[in-house]
């Protein structure tokens, strides 16, 4: 559920101005002209201000670019092109076809390596603008109980959430399975600020590697001035979650083969808001493993990326909080001296009975379902004091999901009644 930040949550001044001049792009023009090569090799004619549009780049700045292609004989001039991307500037507006020559020129650089996205920022520029874009946000009980408004949770647990989420400090949560720490590893991303830029790929001494992910990222759509530099794009605080499926090899640059370039790693995708390491303790990888390859960039806030193609290493800055989760216990897990370096260790209990019952209700009405007292304690009195099953946070929805997809199967409403509530808990839990 989205909140509206507290209004102390202000960002540092950070906004990508467009590049005036070809030099103000941070890369060579050789550079430039082998990317552009590439997109008009896929696509081909293309009008000038479409040519410098594909690379996220305003005309002025590709004109050297475009015309060390034309001196080469690698693409040639069709004239002005008529049609959306005609332009009152006349060479904006003329066309521009690949020659024989610049095609083996184009299969050549694709070798080399495939991206053909916007041009890559200057991974200066991208370290700048994550420290810059570091959450400042002072984050109040008021807003965190805001934030978390949408579970259950006791006042005790609160109050141990708040100043990690202030420090932006690892975090350890566990606890039994589906108690909600994932939903508030997640919430607490709301509390981190305003939304930051982040750029689609970073140019690292020639390599590239792409930083923009779909599946992580969440676009903000907002008007923005004319003098953006679009190859930089505006997101919300990013909520990263790696399961377990994380591998210490997914927490390295990855380079493709194929396409010959570089994906930035899981958490460097993270980088302004959170990187959740959920059952954490049920990777492939060891938990010593994980925070061995972790514990330089939790206590420095840099982590040396490998470039395994180039034969190089960086120094990238890592300013995402890191949550662990885990319903084992922490000692189990790692050892004393680890523990020490993620300070905050907070259990998430079972809910107690009044808790219990206040997630029911209000699962009831989400599911449109009328909470009655009799309903209720026959739950209970069939399916959890017979077995001493304990509470917990997730089984109300759950049972009330399952409830009222029987009920419509059977063309009846749903309601807490005894044959629908036994057709859901029969099929929910596990029956000794």
């Amino acid at each position: 559920m989205a909140i509206q930040p507290p209004p102390q949550a202000t960002a540092p001044e950070f906004f990508p101005l467009a590049p005036a001049r070809t030099e103000d792009c941070g890369l060579p023009v050789a550079r430039l002209a082998d990317l552009l090569l590439k997109h008009i090799y896929f696509k081909s004619p293309l009008s000038a201000k479409d040519w410098a549009a594909a690379l996220c780049l305003p005309y002025q700045t590709v004109t050297p670019a475009i015309q060390s292609l034309v001196e080469q004989g690698w693409a040639q001039t069709i004239g002005r092109m008529a049609g959306p991307a005609t332009s009152h500037d006349f060479g904006e507006s003329l066309g521009y076809l690949i020659t024989d020559p610049g095609r083996l020129r184009a299969r050549d650089v694709l070798a080399r390596d495939h991206y053909t996205g916007p041009a890559p920022v200057p991974f200066a520029q991208y370290e700048d603008s994550v420290r810059a874009q570091v959450s400042q946000a002072d984050v109040t009980a008021a807003w965190l109980t805001r934030a978390l408004q949408h579970l259950t949770l006791s006042p005790d647990l609160m109050v141990q959430l708040g100043p990690p989420v202030n420090a932006r400090a690892p975090l350890f949560l566990y606890g039994a399975p589906g108690n909600g720490k994932t939903t508030i590893a997640e919430a607490c991303a709301e509390l981190l600020g305003e939304p930051i830029y982040i750029p689609y790929a970073i140019d690292i001494e020639g390599q590239v590697m792409r930083l923009y992910d779909p599946l992580h990222h969440q676009r903000v759509q907002r008007q923005l001035p004319m003098n953006f530099d679009s190859r930089w794009v505006l997101v919300k605080r990013p909520f990263v979650k790696a399961g377990g499926e994380l591998t210490t090899a997914q927490l390295s640059p990855s380079f493709d083969p194929l396409m010959r370039y570089y994906e930035a790693p899981i958490h460097l995708k993270a980088n302004g808001g959170i990187f959740l390491l959920d059952d954490f303790g049920r990777q492939d990888s060891s938990p010593r493993a994980l925070l061995n390859r972790l514990i330089v960039a939790l206590e420095r806030r840099i982590d040396y990326l490998t470039l395994a193609g180039a034969g190089m290493a960086v120094g990238a800055p890592f300013e995402a909080m890191v949550v662990f989760s885990t319903n084992l216990e922490p000692a189990s897990l790692v050892d004393e001296a680890f523990l020490r370096r993620v300070r905050y260790k907070i259990h998430v209990p079972d809910p107690t009975p009044v808790e219990f019952r206040q997630i029911f209700e209000r699962a009831c009405k989400e599911f449109e379902i009328v909470f009655n007292e009799v309903g209720y304690n026959y739950v209970l009195d069939r399916y959890y004091k017979p077995f001493k099953r304990p509470f917990r946070g997730c089984q109300p929805r759950d049972i009330l999901n399952q409830l009222d997809e029987v009920a419509y199967f059977l063309g009846r409403p749903p309601r807490l009644e005894p044959d629908l509530i036994d057709l859901a808990c029969r099929s929910y839990f596990v029956q000794a």
